[in-house]
């Protein structure tokens, strides 16, 4: 619909009627006076009624549902910044506290009950960044052990045409070359023999997906973890895995506590998991 020729462009005209409403609100530049609480909120509030309900968003895998407490929690925390541990050391004993109970929930050796640092981990703001913190890791620790002559090579990241986005943006942040292996009709995850034929010496880690984002498949990371243990024995290249559990690893150890996909398996390197995603 046109603007109304009496409107500034770019503005926002209310349907509300009230001393508050009386002139345009600005949409793309800081308005010249302040603006009554509520009436701001009303504005953004019926805005973001064109939003879709994500309580009907069953593409995303995203938990919309929680204990009226935890949300208590959350809004009395919105004012903390979390990363000034000095400032907040409750705060950061909470968050390692987390990192030893995830670490235990994947078997993860040499936890110490008495000591919360026996656990190394990090949160993350989400699934994105943790993926970003753990390509980084396995980029670097492929330069360490190629050594001086990593900067005439170009580095590669093998996983499946199935990987969320986020694994694209890490290749492309960081110069890596994506290596894609192509599902087929009937197979929507990534096999061991695809893997073992995909990975070189500059291969800095597989990829595997504990829930994928097509169709919530378990990959199967025992059997890949397998053939590249294999390959390495063999006098192959020694490849790590990084297990991509944003979906199924805060399900998977509780619907299926006996499937190995986690530290229980050599040659596993890391995991992300996020809570958002899966509740």
């Amino acid at each position: 619909m046109p603007q109304h020729p009496s409107l500034p462009a770019h503005s926002i005209a209310p349907a509300y009627t009230g001393r508050l409403f009386t002139a345009p609100v600005p949409a793309l530049r800081m308005p010249d006076e302040s603006m009554d609480p509520d009436a701001a909120y009303r504005f953004i509030h019926d805005e973001l009624m064109l939003d879709g309900s994500s309580r009907l968003n069953l593409a995303t895998f995203v938990t919309t549902w929680m204990d009226p407490e935890a949300g208590k929690l959350m809004a009395e925390t919105f004012d903390k910044n979390m990363i000034d541990k000095d400032e907040y050391p409750a705060t950061a004993a909470i968050e390692q506290r987390c990192v030893c109970m995830v670490a235990d929930l994947f078997h993860a050796d040499g936890l110490n009950d008495a000591d919360p640092y026996s656990a190394c981990g990090v949160s993350t703001i989400g699934s994105s960044e943790a993926v970003m913190l753990g390509g980084l890791a396995m980029k670097w620790r492929w330069r360490a052990k190629i050594g001086k002559d990593w900067k005439g090579r170009t580095p590669n990241l093998v996983m499946g045409s199935n990987v969320q986005v986020v694994w694209e943006k890490f290749c492309r942040y960081f110069d890596v070359e994506p290596r894609y292996l192509p599902m087929e009709e009937g197979r929507y995850v990534i096999t061991p023999e695809q893997v073992v034929d995909a990975v070189d010496e500059n291969t800095i880690g597989v990829v595997a997906i504990l829930g994928t984002t097509y169709t919530g498949e378990l990959e199967p990371v025992a059997d890949i973890c397998g053939a590249l243990d294999k390959l390495a024995a063999g006098g192959g290249v020694d490849v790590p895995v990084h297990v991509d559990a944003a979906s199924g690893g805060f399900v998977v150890p509780f619907l299926h506590p006996e499937l190995k996909w986690d530290f229980r398996l050599p040659g596993w390197c890391r995991s992300t998991s996020a809570a958002t995603s899966t509740g």
